[in-house]
């Protein structure tokens, strides 16, 4: 009978771990984003969307559709613009933590900002600041923008999680359709997010507000060179990346922007100190150019590049792995295809070599001769060298025969 007894017990407590693995097998899913949720109503209750209301964003920075997730997902053309199991773009207040890899975004500042930050003109630049200038120590490297949550979306499309709710918070209000600005005419065509959050700042509003004397001071120095963006009037980039970004991974990071911030830092400087790949084929280059598909290749398909319309680079987003135990990013790892043929403006711009300007050269044009460095370069100069000594190997036969000739034509026999 004791036999028995301990023989259900074992089967039960099996049969609990059972369930509960399987549970937790099943939320993996649900960081794959909408193509997992909108699979049935078993996987939106599962993911907690169903019931959730949430903005379609896409790309856009101003305000929004708005739907709830179970209306989202049964959507389709042309009710909505794409269809939600390829969904492109951003999704605004849905539950944080539910992603599947990070991206480590990194600027260059000379596509970006002027020689000297004016506070007036340039406010809204929030890739700028004093310490962007020239001859500062952060002006002419790549410096951090930010670390994004990514869902693992499929095929030619791209989703992420922005301005994310939580047990803590919800951060949702701190989108343009928060509706938390005070000023009059926010309606205007031209009130952006970036407007939005300038008024934000400069009312103070509080839950939308990062405290930069106890976020920024302790790392004044090292954000100098490494994220000298982040140094600008009334914290407006930190402000940004953490209510857009920061709050969809918040738990990671334990619920601290001071945490976030530190580790943003530490990753630019693992992927951009000396012997890195960013710094040996784009710091090491710049001032010059390189070709696009070579500098993909060497940067092991773990980036996508960014240009302006020129074909000078922007930025350079860098796919980085999620530890499965901590929720941290972990190492770099191949960008999704998705991810890649969406956002790589370089190649949407049918850009054949990527510009790394900077400030005290001039803007590259077309006719520009400045020496590219690529591998095609490589195998054409010494293609060129090649058959430039063959042709003087004929010259000197040439001449060797010439001068032989002569010389029989005028010894006696």
């Amino acid at each position: 009978m004791v036999l028995l007894k301990y023989i259900f017990l074992v089967v039960f407590f099996t049969l609990i771990g059972c369930c509960f693995g399987r549970l937790n097998y099943s939320t993996v899913h649900c960081l794959q984003g909408p193509d997992f949720w909108c699979l049935n109503e078993t996987t939106e209750a599962l993911c907690n969307f169903n019931n959730k209301t949430i903005g379609l964003c896409g790309y856009t920075n101003k305000r929004c559709q708005i739907k709830t997730g179970d209306d989202f997902c049964k959507s389709a053309p042309p009710a909505q613009q794409q269809p939600a199991l390829e969904f492109n773009g951003g999704l605004t207040g849905v539950d944080e933590n539910y992603f599947a890899y990070y991206i480590l975004s990194l600027y260059w500042p000379p596509s970006s900002c002027p020689l000297v930050y004016n506070e007036t003109t340039d406010l809204l630049r929030f890739f700028c600041s004093p310490y962007t200038n020239l001859n500062q120590p952060g002006s002419e490297r790549l410096v951090l923008h930010g670390l994004w949550p990514t869902f693992s979306t499929d095929g030619n499309y791209q989703g992420w999680p922005q301005f994310c709710s939580s047990e803590q918070k919800d951060w949702s209000s701190c989108h343009i359709d928060g509706n938390l600005c005070p000023w009059k005419n926010t309606t205007h065509s031209d009130f952006t997010q970036g407007v939005y959050e300038y008024c934000l700042a400069s009312e103070n509003i509080e839950q939308c507000v990062v405290n930069g004397a106890e976020i920024l001071e302790p790392e004044r120095e090292r954000l100098k060179t490494l994220a000298p963006g982040y140094l600008n009037t009334l914290n407006l980039f930190i402000n940004h990346e953490w209510t857009k970004h920061g709050s969809c991974c918040s738990s990671s990071f334990g619920n601290n922007i001071s945490n976030y911030l530190t580790h943003m830092l530490d990753l630019t400087d693992m992927v951009t100190s000396p012997g890195s790949l960013t710094y040996e084929y784009i710091q090491r280059y710049a001032g010059e150019k390189i070709g696009l598909s070579y500098l993909i290749s060497v940067l092991n398909d773990t980036s996508i590049i960014n240009c302006n319309s020129k074909c000078e680079l922007e930025e350079l987003w860098m796919c980085m792995s999620r530890d499965h135990r901590t929720g941290l990013p972990s190492k770099l790892m191949p960008c999704p295809l998705g991810a890649r043929h969406t956002s790589d403006s370089c190649q949407k711009a049918r850009c054949e070599y990527v510009s790394i300007p900077l400030r005290n050269k001039p803007p590259y044009t077309t006719t520009t001769t400045t020496t590219t460095k690529t591998s095609d370069d490589y195998i054409q100069t010494l293609w060129t060298r090649f058959m430039l000594i063959i042709l003087i190997l004929i010259i000197l036969k040439l001449v060797v025969v010439f001068c032989g000739g002569c010389c029989a034509f005028f010894l006696p026999y």
